[in-house]
């Protein structure tokens, strides 16, 4: 084994990026419609919808009438409320995981606006490109498929099926070892790698054509036979707005990435990333076990967990004993800069790794573990250049972060109430109407002076009764909002008073 294990920084680094629509996350306005004000602490209209709509709501809130958005309001209220009574200065805040977590949650949205001001916003779509891929974004696809593990097999695989060696059927009988060849339908906007839509979505295409090998994922490749395709037409104005619509999102985004991909190449440039080969292998060792957890022992561990729960690498006693051991040993360099293990784990806290592929053999832990880390650099870098323009100051980061933060002290706040209560047989919404209700209700006349509402805003906003748990793929925090605060089912505007103005941020 050569005595240092080095990754070239540059394309390396960013290919497979996937940042699905990376400024719906993270609003890119600076100026926002205030809906609530609690003491020091706001909601905002967008942040009411991201809430109601982003997670799913119980069932005494879910649907879209008045009342149910009342309840919906008086929730995000009440958050405010038990977050306000844990204050600035307990248990929680002074976690250095706490603060952590939240520090990196704001580096995140910080390279969310990095992506969308220097990738995104530049975008200027052409009108013909526009209007020849519309032409064919009405086409359901059907294809049958097959799945190669590396380039070398997929080359070969094409050449022999286009050659006329073998046939499609055989090669997949061969491949998979059933009869069946795997088929699957494609929409425009189907959740497909952007390399299978960009090549499937050509007027060029023609039934029964082989396509590929096409890269799906760093060690994944895939070749494609068109069996055939239906054309759905948009015949009615909002089916034609909202094609359009898909169509300019589509090469938005395509168009965004390649612009992120030479934007990471001129930040990275020909940085180093080299690992220490002894404690690589330990890391891989240690960590390898906690990654292949079964599911009980993750659910376990995500009972255990108050915040980050959508974190897969939660590590163990055992291992934390072993990284201990190492904990002042180098991990890698790069530019000079030396990592300790312990500085290692450390960032981990603040950017979980992310893994481009989510299942793969034990076998080879150690290539992708290699891959999340200098992802993780790759990252550490753009924030660098986040920070460096100022974005840690955005409103629109401190609001996002302000969230999550309000959000654990409300849950750290009603654990502690709830801890000093009597709950003998008392569960779920037992336990909101006849212990949490109370307890709000105190809390609004507590600090009724100190409560607005923006009642002219409210009355405008419409919720829908679709149940949707958002996520952002490929980040170190994928869970787009906190869950919904089941706190109360009051559904009156009873309180505070109105907000004369409607007010911005």
């Amino acid at each position: 084994m050569p005595k240092t294990l080095t990754t070239i920084f540059g394309l390396l680094l960013v290919g497979s990026l996937l940042f699905i629509s990376c400024k719906k996350e993270t609003e890119t306005t600076t100026k926002e419609t205030i809906l609530a004000r609690v003491a020091d602490k706001t909601i905002s209209v967008n942040e009411f919808i991201r809430r109601a709509e982003y997670t799913i709501r119980p069932a005494y809130c879910r649907g879209d009438n008045y009342i149910h958005r009342k309840i919906v309001l008086n929730s995000l209220i009440a958050e405010k409320l038990l977050a306000l009574e844990a204050g600035e200065d307990n248990e929680l805040t002074r976690n250095h995981e706490f603060q952590q977590y939240l520090l990196g949650r704001k580096e995140q949205a910080m390279r969310q606006i990095l992506f969308y001001e220097v990738a995104e916003k530049p975008v200027k779509l052409d009108t013909s490109e526009v209007n020849r891929l519309y032409k064919v974004a009405g086409r359901l696809y059907n294809v049958a498929y097959l799945n190669c593990p590396n380039k070398e097999v997929a080359d070969e695989i094409y050449r022999q099926l286009n050659a006329g060696k073998v046939s499609f059927e055989q090669m997949a009988k061969d491949l998979t070892g059933k009869d069946k060849v795997p088929q699957r339908e494609i929409r425009f906007d189907s959740p497909e790698p952007d390399i299978i839509n960009k090549t499937l979505y050509d007027k060029s295409i023609k039934k029964g054509q082989l396509i590929g090998p096409l890269q799906v994922a760093p060690d994944s490749y895939v070749i494609l036979r068109v069996n055939g395709w239906k054309t759905f037409v948009a015949m009615s104005d909002e089916q034609q707005a909202n094609r359009l619509k898909l169509v300019k999102d589509k090469l938005t985004e395509r168009k965004a990435l390649a612009n992120y991909e030479k934007f990471i190449g001129k930040i990275m440039g020909d940085k180093q990333l080299r690992f220490k080969p002894k404690i690589f292998e330990k890391m891989v060792n240690i960590l390898g076990p906690e990654y292949f957890k079964t599911e009980k022992e993750k659910k376990e561990m995500f009972n255990k967990k108050f915040w980050n729960k959508d974190n897969d690498m939660m590590v163990r006693e055992n291992s934390l004993e072993q990284l201990a051991a190492i904990a002042k040993e180098t991990f890698f360099t790069i530019e000079g800069q030396i990592w300790t293990v312990e500085q290692f784990m450390n960032h981990l806290q603040r950017h979980p790794l992310v893994f481009r592929r989510k299942k793969f053999p034990k076998n080879q832990f150690a290539r992708h573990f290699r891959q999340a880390v200098a992802d993780m650099i790759r990252d550490y870098y753009l924030t660098q250049v986040a920070y460096e323009r100022g974005y840690d100051k955005r409103p629109e980061v401190q609001r996002n972060v302000n969230m999550w933060k309000d959000n654990l002290l409300a849950l750290y706040q009603k654990k502690k109430y709830l801890d000093q209560q009597d709950l003998k047989g008392k569960k779920g919404l037992e336990i909101i109407k006849e212990v949490l209700d109370p307890y709000v209700a105190q809390l609004r006349e507590k600090y009724q002076q100190q409560i607005e509402i923006n009642t002219d805003a409210f009355e405008k906003i419409q919720l829908t009764r679709i149940d949707l748990f958002a996520i952002q793929p490929n980040q170190a925090f994928p869970v787009v909002v906190p869950s919904f605060p089941q706190l109360t089912t009051h559904n009156m505007l009873d309180y505070g008073r109105k907000m004369e103005l409607a007010k911005t941020n």
